[in-house]
């Protein structure tokens, strides 16, 4: 890891507690008695719990925007059964993760050099411990080869992709925002590249809701009607102008998407 990407100091939390726990408290006073000016920012502690696969989400599509050298912590089902956390370098940006399958989640291949952190102690927040060696070693720029073991054998989750055939493309909601808007798994470069200009409809869920347009935002459509777009993440959104389109639709994480082109 390098220690030139570190001046910025500045470490992220994303954690399935609810912000009243008493962990927050526990973690946030042993952080910054460490790395005592280390910046500690909050990227949600509104996951659910246990919920991998939206911690995944939330942090692979919001990481990049903060600056290189960032350190990002998840503690999402922290506890896991492998008894360890893991470090790891990807894009100039260190992580440290509980080893839950959460690393397949977040990025589509696997990062070199990964670095594991074994709990400390037994007990209910066995993962503190490692968790605040494995940032000290990165906040003081350490080789972690010296205070860690480096591993390829760790958990690896693999995510819902979307696929296409017979001019066609099935995808699934992946994540529910807080306006209740489906954001699926089909991105605008599998979209044009299957679909090359022609027409289509957006089946959601069903053949009864459906779309045949790719708005540039909300308000292109009526209030009240569903509406279909790509958003800053270059994923297509479904959503109900004004409306609860994961609540109307019954849509969940797993809801089906099927794209239909025609000439």
């Amino acid at each position: 890891m390098d220690n030139e990407v570190l001046a910025n100091k500045i470490l992220t939390l994303t954690t399935d507690w609810n912000q009243h726990d008493y962990y927050n408290g526990v973690l946030r006073g042993k952080l910054v008695t460490t790395c005592p000016d280390l910046k500690i920012v909050e990227i949600t502690n509104q996951v659910p719990i246990f919920n991998l696969n939206h911690a995944a989400f939330v942090l692979r599509y919001s990481y990049k925007h903060f600056p290189k050298g960032t350190i990002h912590l998840v503690m999402v089902n922290s506890e896991s059964q492998s008894h360890r956390m893991l470090a790891f370098s990807h894009n100039d940006h260190h992580f440290v993760v509980p080893d839950n399958g959460i690393i397949g989640l977040m990025f589509k291949e696997p990062p070199q050099n990964v670095f594991a952190f074994p709990f400390e102690a037994e007990g209910s927040f066995a993962s503190l411990g490692s968790s605040i060696a494995a940032i000290d070693a990165i906040y003081k720029g350490k080789d972690l080869l010296e205070v860690a073991s480096l591993v390829n054998n760790f958990d690896q989750r693999i995510p819902l992709r979307a696929t296409n055939e017979n001019n066609a493309i099935t995808g699934s909601v992946i994540y529910i925002d807080s306006y209740f808007n489906a954001i699926t798994n089909v991105s605008k470069d599998l979209f044009d590249k299957v679909g090359q200009g022609r027409k289509f409809e957006i089946h959601v869920q069903s053949q009864h809701n459906k779309v045949n347009t790719i708005s540039v935002n909300y308000n292109d459509v009526d209030a009240g009607e569903l509406v279909a777009l790509f958003n800053s993440a270059g994923l297509l959104e479904i959503a109900i102008n004004s409306g609860y389109a994961s609540q109307l639709l019954n849509l969940n994480n797993g809801s089906s998407i099927r794209i239909k082109f025609y000439d």
